[in-house]
């Protein structure tokens, strides 16, 4: 999913709240020590805390853009596979050479194929279940097939290469022809690939921990270093200080996973619509589905 630009205070604190509460009660807790129970040990030079922070920030600038660049090759992948999608059909509509109705069946036989993979892909991805939208663009036939397959994509999308050979051994494309559209099949299935590997490779969770780590260390002795030079200034400052740290690290945190059916995440199946009402359209369908509009500032 992908969040419009609506503000929510909710949404903004739902995942870092937790622990901007406890530091903001640990930094009360060490100005009351410190001012009235004169425990000034809990003194800290400003200047190791400067240091330690500068290091926080470079830690947490190359993880965000770490996770920013996997968010954004999964959308990349996913405007190419609606260019792609919309080719293939454009390709099939150019180059099959049949009697107008019968290349009409074909057609729109291919493009519900491509719609039906589209959807399927997308709650592939999402580990929820996959013919869920898919089912409605697949005779019964194609259903019974796909569904006893591991890869239930890679299976709808290995039905409409049989679909294509099969033109083409009966002269209906000519060679120089199925090799684009071939092509154009070996592009969608690099993109299936991509999202794949972007779902099932682990953001390294040593990294994670780590930076982790480090914000607690920080949040720790920040209060120590500002309680001596400020009082009670101290509480709300490191508020501020601890709420950056946090927001940053779990913008990070979402960014990293695209396919969660989070509310940031890649809008797979808003994009999904989008194809469909293309293909649909090229096919001169008789009922076009309405597009996905945001709810709640949301769109899916």
């Amino acid at each position: 999913m992908y969040v419009k630009q609506v503000f929510s205070v909710w949404r903004l604190l739902r995942g870092i709240w937790g622990g901007v509460v406890v530091v903001t009660a640990y930094a009360t807790a060490v100005f009351y020590l410190f001012s009235y129970q004169n425990w000034h040990f809990l003194s800290f030079p400003i200047s190791i805390i400067t240091i330690l922070g500068t290091a926080l920030s470079l830690l947490l600038g190359f993880r965000t853009n770490s996770a920013y660049d996997r968010w954004w090759e999964g959308r990349k992948v996913w405007g190419e596979i609606v260019n792609d999608s919309r080719t293939l059909v454009r390709q099939c509509s150019a180059f099959i050479k049949a009697e107008r109705a019968e290349k009409d069946e074909i057609i729109s036989n291919i493009a519900h194929l491509q719609i039906a993979w589209c959807y399927a892909l997308t709650n592939s991805l999402r580990k929820s279940k996959v013919l869920v939208y898919a089912d409605l663009h697949l005779t019964q036939v194609e259903h019974d097939y796909v569904a006893d397959q591991d890869n239930i994509p890679n299976g709808i999308l290995n039905l409409i290469q049989f679909k294509i050979s099969e033109l083409h051994q009966q002269g209906k494309i000519e060679t120089l022809l199925y090799q684009n559209i071939d092509q154009t099949l070996g592009r969608l299935c690099d993109s299936m690939g991509k999202c794949e590997r972007i779902k099932n490779t682990v953001f390294p969770t040593q990294y994670s921990f780590f930076v982790l780590l480090v914000i607690f260390i920080f949040t720790l002795i920040l209060p120590m270093g500002l309680v001596e030079s400020i009082g009670r200034i101290a509480i709300p400052v490191t508020f501020i200080i601890s709420f950056l740290f946090f927001y940053v690290e779990w913008i990070a945190y979402i960014l990293q996973n695209p396919f969660e059916n989070g509310p940031n995440d890649i809008p797979m199946t808003s994009l999904s619509r989008t194809i469909e009402i293309n293909l649909l359209q090229l096919i001169g369908a008789d009922k076009i589905p309405e597009k996905i509009l945001p709810k709640d500032g949301v769109v899916m």
